[in-house]
């Protein structure tokens, strides 16, 4: 009777501490996801009060503690953010990179698709700004817009596509004038041209139309000039330059 009670006692036991290293994992999971909710919240609070700074660190620590889970993927998209909201505009559009080649099938991919091309429209300064990013952020937004049609982020992005458009159509017009100036007909056609074939919906359009007969009638090409007249005419009927064009 004795043994039986002392085997009863010793499977009990065994079974006890099989189960306290079964719960173990799950404790130290649960530990973990509690800690990872903690440092997500300082550092979504440091963002809220828009001390961008502070909030890139703390998601940086957050995702180098615990770099799986949802905490972590929400911190690589928020740090983008944080980024772009104090002019990062590079290390902005980087995070955002970073975040759809981890996440592809993210549910919120298409808001870090918006994120990287908004990053790179932001780096636009006046007049003489770079097109790299400009390009780079009409690609972008274009990804967007076809991947993802009813997002609540295409529409912004087709209008910022829009105004892409217009800015390279009216850079490319400005250097086809420069040339034109310059006498030098064939670059001013060939920017012109450019601006024709690219950038057809660009109000800049129908000036290019019209220096571009110009530099024909300047290198003696006197039917290409005749064409280009006739698409001027016929796409912009009321047009100021039909009148110098005769």
């Amino acid at each position: 009777m004795r043994k039986r009670s002392f085997f009863i006692f010793c499977s009990i036991s065994l079974l006890t501490l099989a189960g306290c290293a079964t719960d173990k994992p799950k404790r130290d999971l649960l530990d973990s996801h509690e800690a990872a909710a903690t440092m997500y919240q300082k550092a979504k609070q440091a963002q809220d009060r828009e001390d961008y700074g502070q909030a890139i660190r703390g998601y940086e620590d957050l995702e180098a503690m615990y770099p799986y889970g949802p905490y972590a993927e929400q911190a690589q998209l928020n740090i983008a953010y944080s980024y772009y909201q104090q002019g990062e505009s590079k290390a902005a559009a980087a995070a955002a990179e970073r975040f759809i080649k981890l996440h592809p099938v993210n549910h919120f991919v298409d808001y870090a698709w918006y994120l990287k091309g908004i990053s790179q429209y932001q780096e636009i300064e006046g007049a003489n700004w770079n097109p790299v990013p400009m390009r780079q952020a009409f690609d972008t937004f274009e990804t967007l817009v076809k991947r993802w049609p009813k997002s609540p982020y295409a529409a912004d992005a087709r209008l910022r596509m829009a105004k892409i458009i217009d800015l390279l159509g009216k850079r490319n017009l400005d250097i086809c004038k420069f040339y034109y100036v310059r006498h030098a007909y064939v670059a001013a056609a060939d920017r012109c041209t450019t601006v024709v074939s690219k950038y057809q919906l660009s109000p800049a359009r129908e000036e290019a139309l019209y220096y571009l007969y110009l530099s024909y009638k300047h290198l003696d090409l006197a039917q290409l000039a005749q064409n280009t007249a006739a698409i001027l005419r016929y796409n912009y009927p009321k047009s100021s330059y039909l009148s110098k064009i005769g």
